[in-house]
């Protein structure tokens, strides 16, 4: 297994979290084997498959969903499980709160709970990064060529003054301050509570209570990832939940099973590839 992250550029950081890449051969393995659970997580994505497209199960819509080349994914609240061909490389960008739609100008509330082919988004400059991509085996090309093309994007961008809430939506996920409530982090963004949380779905593509709720559900299950020792109740305190029966209201709503019963899933695709992939915190 091949496990890179990048930072991007200087000029796109306050846009893209970071790149991943990951490369994972599944010759020998039964397809139950090569499927990963993918709740939801804050971030917004931009993906690019270039050996082989795979299928994923979509929990919210009850059905299975074949993958294109490439697919942006919007603002998500539904677990989906990753079914990966025997030979599975990607490439993706990672976007924070509000990036993607300011970057690459996605109405980012159409997309709620969904994915869609790059191409129809974006336009044919996609096409030519799956080619691009499609006829490289350098990892660190790959990654260059997906920052060389938002970097294209940035230069197209439509210029218009930063506003105070673009500048404060970063800053809510590494800091964890989405528990603020609406009306401080309103003041902040020079807002009413009502014009945040318009300007807030906008970006974001979900009211901020939820998006807080997704924020504490990933930090819960990324916490036991990297600290398995921790019993659920710690990891429930740390993450932020009143107490553990909080902890799983949120596993069942976004994931569809109690935490353990997650955490299962996960080990049970760690064992056939190797470590887990650890997002950055």
């Amino acid at each position: 297994m091949v496990l890179r992250f990048q930072q991007p550029a200087p000029p796109l950081r306050p846009f893209v979290q970071y790149y991943m890449l990951v490369h994972m051969r599944y010759h020998g393995i039964s397809p139950a084997q090569a499927v990963k659970p993918m709740p939801p997580a804050p971030q917004q994505w931009l993906y690019f498959y270039p050996r082989e497209a795979m299928n994923t199960f979509h929990y919210g819509q009850g059905r299975e969903i074949p993958s294109p080349r490439s697919i942006v994914v919007g603002p998500q609240v539904s677990r989906v499980d990753l079914r990966f061909p025997p030979d599975h490389l990607m490439v993706c960008a990672a976007f924070w709160p509000g990036g993607l739609h300011r970057l690459l100008d996605v109405p980012v509330k159409e997309l709620f709970d969904f994915s869609i082919d790059s191409r129809a988004l974006l336009g044919p400059g996609v096409a030519e990064v799956e080619s691009r991509l499609a006829e490289t085996t350098d990892y660190a090309a790959m990654l260059a060529v997906l920052e060389s093309y938002l970097l294209g994007m940035l230069g197209r961008l439509r210029p218009r003054a930063e506003r105070p809430l673009d500048r404060l939506l970063p800053a809510l996920l590494p800091t964890g301050r989405t528990t603020a409530s609406l009306e401080h982090l309103a003041a902040e963004a020079c807002l009413s509570p009502r014009q945040f949380e318009r300007g807030f779905v906008e970006r974001v593509g979900m009211s901020p209570k939820l998006y807080a709720r997704i924020v504490r559900f990933d930090r819960a299950f990324r916490l036991k990832e990297r600290r398995p020792e921790l019993d659920w109740l710690a990891v429930a305190v740390r993450a932020g939940y009143y107490d553990y029966r909080h902890l799983v209201r949120d596993f069942k709503a976004f994931a569809g099973v109690t935490p353990p019963q997650l955490l299962a899933a996960e080990l049970a695709h760690t064992q056939v590839v190797g470590s887990p992939v650890l997002y950055p915190a």
